[in-house]
């Protein structure tokens, strides 16, 4: 009876120590189970803030032409805004920072850091930033003024800085710094010269004022392919039938046979109704004080064979908008002319010479771009490059994420 009573202890001891276990092991189940949950429930907030993140990237790219475009217009290198705190429909929400870098002898890049962040116990919290590049630099014309050959401003008071029309009329308080030169020969600006923007010259830069460049001066580095000269239309000049003369929105005079085209002091061609394909051809312009306006918000190309000069208040066009109007020369002259404009107060306009020497005087401004055989400032006349002529055709920027630029930064 003993012995039985011995092993009637040992069983409850037994029987005790398993219920022990068994619990250790249900509590120890119920441990890794609410981990599991934790773990996945946080998982699904890290994936919700990561969604939320990527979500206000779209939003920001979706929407730089129509809203953020024109606010990071006056940001300079190193400005940052702020891209205001917003809730989505799961209660997720994203806000971010928009920090403008200005690469060197580039168009102006913003690198975009967005923060999304879920509403559940985890609090989880993911970065994103990409950079946003404009792809201007595939335009036409890079920056104010590029000559084949020697680029000189002299004078006193000459200057080169940049806007964008789109954004608002130039403002010298707040111009920018893209009124890049470049030149395939050398380059001799004055002491008094101002350049927001950098000087490329593959010959020698000759810079008066060091202190006056914002951007980097480079020498020796290596030309540009010399930009072809355009084939002349063919069919003959403009008809007489698409210029206005006399009254209050016509030229002095015009020949078409010869295609000379003299606008005269005091009168005002409005240019309205372009032939067909939007392209006048002339053998010469003299818009000695008369403005050419540019009605109906269309793009109008003048292509030249010979010489243009421009009085002060020559070729204005409405709206004052750079890329509205196109001046370029055509053909192979074995001494092509020099294309003059002095004192062009109101000049909004392109000019594409590569075989004419261009010479900008009289302390008049350009708002534009310049392309020449070789480009001359005198007399306190300044360039003011429209950066919205760097995308391709000059039509307005267009904007991507520059490739490889997506980063998670935290998790």
């Amino acid at each position: 009876m003993g012995r039985i009573s011995n092993r009637d202890g040992f069983v409850m001891i037994a029987v005790i120590f398993a219920l022990t276990i068994m619990s250790v092991l249900a509590v120890a189940a119920l441990w890794v189970a609410n981990d599991d949950h934790r773990a996945s429930r946080a998982m699904r907030e890290s994936g919700a803030a990561l969604f939320a993140a990527e979500a206000g990237v779209n939003y920001v790219f979706g929407h730089w032409t129509d809203t953020y475009a024109a606010l990071v217009a006056g940001l300079q290198s190193g400005d940052s805004l702020a891209v205001a705190k917003t809730t989505l429909n799961n209660r997720a929400s994203y806000a971010g920072v928009i920090y403008r870098v200005h690469p060197t002898g580039g168009q102006p890049q913003y690198a975009v850091t967005v923060e999304g962040r879920s509403v559940g116990s985890s609090g989880g919290r993911r970065s994103i930033r990409v950079v946003i590049t404009s792809t201007a630099t595939g335009g036409l014309f890079k920056g104010a003024v590029f000559s084949q050959g020697l680029l000189k401003m002299g004078g006193s008071g000459n200057m080169s800085d940049s806007y964008d029309h789109r954004n608002g009329p130039y403002n010298a308080a707040t111009a920018g710094t893209n009124g890049d030169l470049f030149t395939n020969g050398d380059a001799d600006l004055s002491s008094s010269t101002i350049l927001k923007g950098d000087i490329t010259a593959a010959g020698v830069a000759s810079i008066g004022n060091p202190g006056g460049v914002t951007g980097t001066v480079t020498q020796g580095a290596p030309p540009l392919p010399p930009y072809p000269v355009l084939d002349c239309p063919t069919g003959g000049y403009t008809p007489a039938s698409y210029i206005p003369i006399g009254g209050p929105g016509g030229a002095k005079s015009y020949d078409p046979v010869l295609g000379k085209l003299i606008i005269g002091s005091g009168n005002n061609l409005i240019l309205s109704s372009p032939p067909p394909g939007g392209t006048y051809y002339f053998s010469y312009i003299d818009a000695g004080g008369g403005p050419i306006t540019i009605n109906g918000g269309q793009h109008v190309n003048i292509i030249i064979d010979d010489k243009l000069t421009v009085g002060s208040g020559g070729l204005v066009n409405t709206g004052a908008d750079p890329t509205a109007l196109s001046v370029s020369s055509c053909g192979s002259p074995v001494k092509p002319s020099a294309w003059s404009i002095t004192g062009g107060a109101g000049a909004y306009f392109t000019i594409y010479a590569p075989n004419h020497d261009v010479v900008v005087g009289g302390g008049g401004d350009l708002w534009g771009a310049v392309i020449g055989g070789t480009v001359s400032a005198t007399g306190g006349s300044k360039f003011h490059y429209d950066e919205a002529l760097g995308a391709a055709g000059g039509n307005g920027q267009k904007w991507t994420v520059l490739p490889g630029s997506w980063t998670q930064l935290s998790l």
